[in-house]
Formats: structure tokens, sequence, C-alpha cells
């Protein structure tokens, strides 16, 4: 199984930032957030810097475990299954330096972002998670 993170980025202002993939680079047209693999030896924490700042230019301020995993098989058929354990970072608000994954951004206040974010999984549970934030303003 591939570990992977999920990094739900928070603005030093309390926004969220949705980013729309680039379909020719990850099969999707969807706004989402910064996902990316655990390379060998490296922690989950360093994973989550290292792709914020590859995909977004951003230097994370703080990374908080929101002691979350997703199972998912991806691509859709293919028996590849990924475990994606989640984290909030908080940057300051500005606008990213998108790399080749992602067409454009958004930022939004979090119920906005709950609403846009194209999120298969449940919604609420989404919700629910970030509520939980200990940090959340």
């Amino acid at each position: 199984m591939n570990s992977k993170i999920l990094a739900i980025i928070r603005s030093t202002k309390n926004n969220y930032l949705l980013l729309r993939t680039n379909p020719e680079w990850l099969q999707v047209d969807d706004w989402y957030v910064v996902t990316g693999s655990v390379e060998d030896g490296e922690s989950f924490d360093d994973a989550v810097m290292r792709e914020v700042k590859e995909e977004t230019g951003f230097k994370a301020l703080s990374i908080s475990n929101l002691e979350k995993f997703f199972e998912y098989e991806w691509p859709v058929g293919s028996g590849k299954m990924h475990h994606e354990k989640a984290f909030l970072v908080e940057v300051e608000e500005k606008a990213p330096i998108l790399s080749g994954e992602h067409l454009d951004y958004k930022w939004l206040p979090k119920k906005k972002f709950i609403e846009e974010i194209d999120w298969y999984s449940d919604k609420k549970g989404l919700e629910e998670m970030l509520g939980a934030e200990k940090n959340d303003y």
C-alpha cells in the first residue's frame, strides 16, 4: 500500500485553499487540496512540508495531524490502494505558486470551502474534522 498525505491548507486569515487539478497531470478536473506520497525514509510531517512547498510554494507555519485516515483505490479499477493521512497546514494567505498539477486556486471561508471541494467522501465528516481542530478561530 502506498502511504499518502492530504494537506488542507488554512491561512492566517482563517481561509482555506482550494486547488483546481490539472486533468492532463492528474486525469481529473476537480477542486481539491494538496496531496502526495510519502517518500522512502520520509516522515509524514516532512512529506506534508515538501508537498505543500512543491504544489503551492508555501512554507508551513504549523502542521496539525487531523487524526484521520482515508483509504481508496486510485485510479479507480486499478487495484492500487492508497492510504492517505490528513493534516491541517497553516500558511500566510497570498497567491500560491502553482505547480503543473494545478490550474487555479481559491481562498475561501470554511463553509464555502466545504461546499465547493470535490470531496467524494462524507462532507459532514469533513466539516466535523475541521471543526474539531483545536486551533480553529
